[in-house]
């Protein structure tokens, strides 16, 4: 449902805080390359098209509202 756990450490993707920005292109990069402890790569997991369907996703849960 998008809602995290704060005790494992999974940020709520359905509030409007996003630690390196909410927008699309921004979720897209994260997903491709990852980010420094927090996330790892995508980019040799899953194909272009699945990344942006993906990051499509993700994108929509910050659009809902709790």
């Amino acid at each position: 449902d998008g809602t995290g756990d704060s005790e494992a450490g999974v940020p709520n993707l359905t509030d409007s805080f996003w630690l390196y920005g909410g927008d699309l292109a921004t979720i897209v990069t994260s997903i491709h390359g990852g980010r420094q402890g927090h996330m790892p790569t995508w980019d040799e997991r899953l194909t272009g098209t699945d990344i942006k369907v993906l990051a499509l996703y993700v994108h929509s849960l910050g659009l809902a509202t709790p």
